[in-house]
């Protein structure tokens, strides 16, 4: 299985779900870069998230890795984005890895560097098409209930279409 790196917002959104063990279930070890760490685990410490991150560290699925500089690529517009986004980008490429990141412009560096990426929604759409959630239409009703997550209502077809609960 490839490397795989996640950035802050997944991390905090599958645990507010109460959907963090999709993570270990999909991907088995995920690299959290410093930056990423210290959002969740530490100054989150008393959120959901950040106890999961630490006891998924603590199981060793959750690998922390020290920051890389962002000079390694002094041209890739990574100064737009904030220092977890910049640090999970710059982990993702080290280790060729899968980005679990949410946020727009990360998505759109990654791709420029040809980083695969996918983000929250794309794991709860992997985790519908293996079996591991009986419904995603109740997962995203959640999410945008729940959370501050947003997202327009054609993506929400349309991640519905790719999980298979409507049709095309």
């Amino acid at each position: 299985m490839p490397a795989v790196v996640s950035n802050s917002s997944p991390l905090v959104y599958l645990a507010r779900l109460k959907r963090f063990d999709l993570l270990r279930q999909l991907f088995e070890r995920i690299f959290i870069p410093a930056g990423v760490w210290q959002e969740v685990a530490v100054d989150g410490a008393g959120n959901p998230e950040g106890l999961l991150l630490k006891k998924g560290r603590t199981e060793g699925w959750i690998i922390s890795e020290p920051s890389l500089s962002p000079q390694i690529l002094p041209d890739a517009g990574l100064s737009v984005v904030g220092a977890g986004e910049r640090e999970a980008v710059l982990l993702a490429l080290q280790k060729k890895a899968l980005l679990i990141i949410d946020e727009v412009e990360g998505r759109r560096i990654a791709t420029r560097l040809r980083i695969a990426c996918t983000g929250t929604l794309g794991v709860l759409v992997e985790a519908k098409l293996r079996g591991l959630i009986p419904d995603l239409k109740s997962e995203l009703d959640r999410l945008k209930t729940e959370t501050n997550f947003r997202f327009t209502d054609e993506l929400f077809e349309s991640v519905l279409k790719k999980a298979g609960e409507i049709s095309t």
